[in-house]
């Protein structure tokens, strides 16, 4: 008998980002533009106006930690409980939060519909396109087109991309937010950040009928496959929340929107 194929060991590395800031990344060459990416949005920045210390956030796809770092820079005093399956994601994440004189606690988890297990397909090469749905032409597509938004010639963008999604999968936990809150004794989550890979749907289901009344805010990144960002619009706004919907400049032409979404009554 044969026992579960093991993960394949991974590397990290310290890169420096603007301002002198050193974190932990287990790809190379991509954590300067992901931290750009994170402090140019404005709808991150939105998201946060106006919380206070003591406010809870729930970063859910937190990768390395990047939008819990920015988030904490905009809001001194956030207390974030940031969720991440992928292992070697997760061990970046976990010393980042341990380095940053904020209130960050790492968790390594998926977030969905419901507890268990799922299977996570993680690209080393691009670790935060990292799925529990994964859909390598569409990531291709919507990378390209990111490349070429950066002025990376389209030439260029296709050697970059040659092995950028080729992954392998493995089991992680899964959780809810229902859970979390439970677990974690959360009264209120002040922001719910969903950045996931088209797995945005399967959050919202796991917040649970009585766990919404718990949230003031969502804002998350939405992959628009069959309909799904009017779906989510539409569920939010009959949840009683305003729903503001938006593109990063360099995602012009792709199927990957921002949603902002704050409760109005």
């Amino acid at each position: 008998m044969t026992g579960p194929a093991a993960t394949p060991a991974y590397e990290t590395y310290e890169i420096t980002l603007p301002g002198g800031r050193k974190v932990l990344s287990p790809e190379a060459n991509q954590g300067v533009a992901l931290w750009q990416d994170v402090v140019d949005n404005d709808i991150y920045a939105q998201a946060v106006d106006g919380l206070s210390a003591g406010d809870v956030v729930f970063d859910v796809g937190a990768n390395i930690g990047f939008a819990a770092y920015f988030f904490t820079d905009l809001v001194p005093g956030l207390r974030v409980y940031s969720f991440e399956p992928a292992d070697a994601c997760y061990a970046c994440l976990k010393a980042n939060a341990a380095r940053q004189p904020a209130d960050i606690t790492a968790i390594q988890a998926a977030v969905g519909s419901k507890p268990g297990t799922a299977e996570l397909t993680y690209y080393p090469k691009s670790p935060a396109q990292s799925s529990l749905y994964p859909d390598s032409d569409e990531d291709r597509r919507n990378s390209t087109t990111y490349l070429v938004n950066s002025g990376i010639g389209a030439d260029v963008a296709d050697a970059f991309l040659a092995t950028m999604h080729q992954g392998h999968s493995y089991p992680v936990e899964v959780t809810t937010v229902a859970a979390a809150v439970d677990t974690y004794g959360v009264d209120e989550i002040a922001l719910l950040k969903i950045d996931v890979e088209r797995a945005e749907q399967d959050v919202l289901d796991g917040i649970g009928e009585a766990g919404w009344s718990r949230v003031r805010r969502v804002v998350a990144e939405i992959h628009d496959t069959d309909g799904r960002l009017d779906a989510i619009t539409r569920q939010l706004s009959e949840r009683g929340f305003t729903v503001e919907v938006g593109q990063e400049r360099l995602l012009a032409g792709t199927n990957v929107h921002m949603l902002l979404a704050a409760r109005s009554r």
